[in-house]
Protein backbone atom coordinates (compact mmCIF):
# COMPACT_ATOMS: atom_id res chain seq x y z
CA UNK A 1 0.00 0.00 0.00
CA UNK A 2 1.08 3.50 -0.59
CA UNK A 3 0.19 6.44 1.59
CA UNK A 4 0.28 10.03 0.44
CA UNK A 5 0.34 12.97 2.81
CA UNK A 6 -0.09 16.58 1.81
CA UNK A 7 1.24 17.84 5.15
CA UNK A 8 4.73 18.53 6.46
CA UNK A 9 7.38 15.84 6.25
CA UNK A 10 8.22 13.69 9.27
CA UNK A 11 11.55 12.37 10.49
CA UNK A 12 12.48 9.01 9.01
CA UNK A 13 12.38 7.18 12.36
CA UNK A 14 8.79 8.32 12.98
CA UNK A 15 7.30 7.07 9.71
CA UNK A 16 6.33 3.59 10.95
CA UNK A 17 4.78 4.92 14.16
CA UNK A 18 2.79 7.51 12.16
CA UNK A 19 1.49 4.81 9.82
CA UNK A 20 0.48 2.72 12.83
CA UNK A 21 -1.39 5.69 14.38
CA UNK A 22 -3.27 6.30 11.14
CA UNK A 23 -4.17 2.61 10.83
CA UNK A 24 -5.35 2.64 14.45
CA UNK A 25 -7.70 5.53 13.64
CA UNK A 26 -9.08 3.52 10.74
CA UNK A 27 -9.40 0.27 12.73
CA UNK A 28 -9.88 1.22 16.39
CA UNK A 29 -11.06 -2.28 17.38
CA UNK A 30 -7.66 -3.68 16.30
CA UNK A 31 -5.63 -0.87 17.87
CA UNK A 32 -3.48 -3.19 19.99
CA UNK A 33 -2.63 -5.59 17.15
CA UNK A 34 -1.62 -3.03 14.51
CA UNK A 35 1.90 -2.35 15.88
CA UNK A 36 2.62 -6.05 15.35
CA UNK A 37 1.22 -6.28 11.81
CA UNK A 38 2.67 -3.13 10.24
CA UNK A 39 5.95 -4.62 9.11
CA UNK A 40 7.84 -1.96 7.13
CA UNK A 41 7.16 1.71 6.44
CA UNK A 42 9.40 4.22 4.69
CA UNK A 43 9.24 7.34 2.56
CA UNK A 44 9.65 7.10 -1.20
CA UNK A 45 12.60 8.96 -2.68
CA UNK A 46 14.83 11.62 -1.22
CA UNK A 47 13.74 15.00 0.04
CA UNK A 48 14.66 17.72 -2.41
CA UNK A 49 15.61 21.04 -0.80
CA UNK A 50 13.07 23.73 -1.57
CA UNK A 51 10.38 21.24 -2.61
CA UNK A 52 6.97 21.59 -0.98
CA UNK A 53 5.73 18.30 -2.44
CA UNK A 54 5.53 15.66 0.31
CA UNK A 55 7.00 12.24 -0.37
CA UNK A 56 4.71 9.25 -0.35
CA UNK A 57 5.09 6.50 2.21
CA UNK A 58 5.06 2.84 1.33
CA UNK A 59 4.17 0.30 3.97
CA UNK A 60 3.69 -3.43 4.20
CA UNK A 61 1.68 -5.66 6.51
CA UNK A 62 2.60 -9.07 7.89
CA UNK A 63 -1.06 -10.09 7.56
CA UNK A 64 -3.27 -9.91 4.50
CA UNK A 65 -6.32 -9.79 6.79
CA UNK A 66 -5.23 -6.48 8.31
CA UNK A 67 -4.06 -5.08 4.98
CA UNK A 68 -7.50 -5.75 3.49
CA UNK A 69 -9.25 -4.38 6.59
CA UNK A 70 -7.27 -1.12 6.43
CA UNK A 71 -7.88 -0.92 2.69
CA UNK A 72 -11.66 -1.27 3.14
CA UNK A 73 -11.78 1.16 6.07
CA UNK A 74 -9.80 3.75 4.09
CA UNK A 75 -12.15 3.86 1.08
CA UNK A 76 -14.58 6.43 2.55
CA UNK A 77 -12.81 7.36 5.79
CA UNK A 78 -13.62 10.86 7.03
CA UNK A 79 -10.41 10.78 9.08
CA UNK A 80 -8.31 10.56 5.92
CA UNK A 81 -10.33 13.26 4.15
CA UNK A 82 -10.13 15.62 7.11
CA UNK A 83 -6.36 15.15 7.36
CA UNK A 84 -5.73 15.37 3.59
CA UNK A 85 -4.43 11.79 3.44
CA UNK A 86 -5.10 8.95 1.04
CA UNK A 87 -4.11 5.32 0.74
CA UNK A 88 -3.47 3.90 -2.72
CA UNK A 89 -2.13 0.70 -4.22
CA UNK A 90 1.54 0.49 -5.10
CA UNK A 91 1.30 -0.55 -8.75
CA UNK A 92 3.98 -1.68 -11.14
CA UNK A 93 4.76 0.67 -14.05
CA UNK A 94 3.03 -1.75 -16.45
CA UNK A 95 -0.16 -1.80 -14.33
CA UNK A 96 -0.14 2.01 -14.07
CA UNK A 97 0.17 2.32 -17.86
CA UNK A 98 -2.61 -0.21 -18.45
CA UNK A 99 -4.89 1.63 -16.01
CA UNK A 100 -4.29 4.91 -17.83
CA UNK A 101 -5.42 3.29 -21.07
CA UNK A 102 -8.50 1.75 -19.40
CA UNK A 103 -9.52 4.84 -17.40
CA UNK A 104 -11.68 6.48 -20.14
CA UNK A 105 -13.81 3.32 -20.45
CA UNK A 106 -14.16 3.00 -16.66
CA UNK A 107 -15.05 6.67 -16.30
CA UNK A 108 -17.68 6.40 -19.07
CA UNK A 109 -19.22 3.31 -17.46
CA UNK A 110 -19.42 5.06 -14.08
CA UNK A 111 -21.18 8.05 -15.66
CA UNK A 112 -23.69 5.55 -17.07
CA UNK A 113 -24.24 4.27 -13.48
CA UNK A 114 -22.55 0.96 -14.19
CA UNK A 115 -20.37 -0.75 -11.61
CA UNK A 116 -16.80 -0.18 -12.86
CA UNK A 117 -13.59 -0.81 -10.93
CA UNK A 118 -9.93 -1.79 -11.14
CA UNK A 119 -8.09 -4.78 -9.75
CA UNK A 120 -4.38 -4.11 -10.19
CA UNK A 121 -3.99 -3.41 -13.91
CA UNK A 122 -7.32 -4.96 -14.90
CA UNK A 123 -10.66 -3.16 -15.29
CA UNK A 124 -14.16 -4.55 -14.88
CA UNK A 125 -17.53 -3.14 -15.91
CA UNK A 126 -20.59 -4.87 -14.45
CA UNK A 127 -18.42 -7.87 -13.55
CA UNK A 128 -16.95 -8.31 -17.04
CA UNK A 129 -13.27 -7.62 -17.69
CA UNK A 130 -12.64 -5.03 -20.37
CA UNK A 131 -9.58 -4.69 -22.60
CA UNK A 132 -7.64 -1.51 -23.36
CA UNK A 133 -8.24 0.03 -26.76
CA UNK A 134 -5.74 -1.01 -29.43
Amino acid sequence: MEFKNSGASRKKKDVRSEVIKICQCLLPKHKDKLPDVVDVAHRLGRHKPGSSTPKGIIFQFTSQYFRDAVWCAAKDAEFLKNNHLRITEDLSPADRERRLKLWPAVEKARKENKKAFFVCGRAFVDGVEISPPT
